[in-house]
């Protein structure tokens, strides 16, 4: 059974790869305990790097609770809002 510290680890490098917000499920943390147990690590240990709040999915755009990089700002413009 992986550890928090594994599944931070795994979510980490996720991030990295592609800095959209993301929810839990699409980060293969499946179980709402332990969704639970990551969002807490994360609020108590990881508060300046990631925000976790609901929102869009835009892996698989769907409305859930999403892990945000705080340095990844937000959601680029399409081609469309720009006239």
């Amino acid at each position: 059974m992986k550890t928090i510290h594994d599944i931070i680890a795994t979510i980490e490098k996720a991030l990295k790869e592609d800095p959209r917000p993301c929810c839990f499920s699409c980060l293969g943390v499946t179980s709402q305990e332990l969704c639970e147990q990551v969002e807490k690590h994360i609020k108590e240990n990881l508060s300046k790097v990631y925000t976790v709040e609901d929102g869009t999915c835009q892996r698989k755009d769907h409305h859930a609770r999403v892990i945000r990089p705080k340095d990844a700002g937000t959601a680029m413009p399409s081609y469309k809002d720009k006239g």
